[in-house]
């Protein structure tokens, strides 16, 4: 591995999940308050999309441990990967 590789193994990067989407007009937004349900564009159980720097990384799972929110990582996108279904 190169030196300026290995420099970037400790480089920190955004790393987020989305559960789903929705839209919803500017009345349905200020009718929110506490409590209310937003429904999302997925089904209970159907995987999350795992983004890092904006770009799609991986699907995943969500699950608990130590009464914390995590992804099970299920399947990873490469740049290969990215274009097979083409």
């Amino acid at each position: 591995m190169t030196n300026s590789v290995k420099m970037l193994l400790d480089v920190s990067l955004p790393i987020s999940v989305q559960l789903g989407q929705t839209k919803m007009n500017v009345r349905e937004l200020l009718a929110l308050k506490k409590g209310s349900l937003v429904q999302l564009s997925r089904m209970a159980g159907e995987p999350v999309d795992v983004f890092i720097g904006g770009k799609l990384l991986a699907k995943g799972e969500i699950t608990v441990v130590d009464d914390k929110l995590s992804v099970r990582i299920g399947q990873l996108y490469g740049e290969r990967e990215k274009f097979k279904h083409l």
